[in-house]
C-alpha cells in the first residue's frame, strides 16, 4: 500500500477518539519547500505511464496558475489533453487502495470506482425503449401494425414495443444495439478523465492538508481532531492511519476527511 511519508518523524500511536493527528516536525532541508512540490513528487512516484519530463512540465503547468494546485480550473483541461489523453497510464496508489478495500468486501462512501465509468452494465430492453423519443416508438408501432393510443404516456409505448413479435427483427432494435455501442465507447473514454481528475484533486487537497498542519506548527498547534463526513467510513480513515499515522486528507481518493485544530486554552 502507498501511502505519504510527508515527514521524517516517529510514527505516533492513534489517539482515541476523537481521533487527534499530532504535527510531525518540519521538512528537513533536503526536501523541496513548498507543500505541493513535495506532496506531486510522492504521489507521482505511484504514476505510471507517463515521462519523468512530463510529470516535472506538469508540475510547472500547474505552478503558473500561482495557487498551489487549488485552481484546478487553471490548469485541469491543458493537462490532461498534454500529458494523459489518448495514453496508457495507471495511478498505482488508487488501484492499491481498490484492492484493499475489495479484500475488506466494502468501499468508502465517498470512493469512485473508476472501472464503473466505463462498465454501462445490463440494462433492460424497457429502459433501452425508453431513451428513444417518442414519435420513434410511435413509428415502430405503425409499422408493425400495433394499434395504441396517440396520447398515451412514453412508458405506455415502449411497454408495447418491447412485446412486439416483430422488434428483435426490426431497424429500431439495431438502432437499440447502436446506441448501446456508442454509450459504451462514450463511458470508456470518461474512465481516464475521471481518474485523472482524481489524481491531480487527490495532490492538491493532500498539500492543503501540509500547509495547514505546518500553518498550525508554526502557531504552537500540534494536535488536530479527525473530521469525517460519515462515521461509517472511520474504520477507513482508521485503517490508513495505522499505515502510516503521518498520513494526511485525503487518506485515499475522493476522501473528504478534514484536520480540525485542537486549541490548547490552559496555555494560552
Amino acid at each position: 500500500m502507498v501511502f505519504l511519508d510527508l515527514f521524517r518523524t516517529k510514527k505516533k500511536a492513534i489517539a482515541p477518539r476523537p481521533a487527534a493527528l499530532r504535527m510531525p516536525s518540519a521538512p528537513t532541508a533536503l526536501v523541496p519547500v513548498r507543500a505541493y512540490d513535495r506532496v506531486f513528487a510522492q504521489v507521482m512516484e505511484t504514476v505510471e505511464g507517463i515521462s519523468a519530463e512530463e510529470k516535472s512540465q506538469l508540475r510547472d503547468l500547474v505552478t503558473e496558475t500561482g495557487s498551489d494546485g487549488l485552481n484546478l480550473g487553471g490548469y485541469f483541461e491543458k493537462g490532461y489533453e498534454v500529458f494523459f489523453k489518448g495514453r496508457q497510464w495507471k495511478w498505482g496508489e488508487y488501484e492499491e487502495w481498490r484492492d484493499t478495500f475489495e479484500r475488506l468486501g466494502s468501499f468508502p462512501s465517498n470512493w469512485i470506482d473508476v472501472d464503473q465509468i466505463a462498465r454501462l452494465g445490463t440494462r433492460s430492453t424497457s429502459d433501452k425503449l425508453l431513451e428513444l423519443r417518442i414519435f420513434e416508438l410511435r413509428e415502430f408501432l405503425a409499422a408493425e401494425g400495433i394499434s395504441f393510443d396517440p396520447d398515451a404516456p412514453k412508458a405506455q409505448l415502449a411497454s408495447l414495443a418491447e412485446h412486439a413479435p416483430g422488434l428483435t427483427a426490426s431497424s429500431l432494435w439495431a438502432r437499440l444495439h447502436r446506441n448501446e455501442e456508442e454509450a459504451r465507447q462514450r463511458a470508456e473514454a470518461r474512465r481516464p478523465k475521471a481518474l485523472y481528475d482524481l489524481l491531480m484533486r487527490t495532490i492538491a487537497y493532500r498539500a492543503k492538508s501540509v500547509r495547514d498542519l505546518e500553518r498550525a506548527h508554526s502557531n504552537g498547534i500540534h494536535r488536530h481532531e479527525v473530521m469525517l463526513v460519515l462515521e461509517a467510513d472511520r474504520k477507513f480513515i482508521d485503517l490508513a492511519r495505522k499505515k502510516n499515522p503521518q498520513a494526511v486528507p485525503p487518506y485515499y481518493p475522493n476522501d473528504f476527511t478534514q484536520l480540525r485544530p485542537i486549541v490548547d486554552f490552559t496555555k494560552q
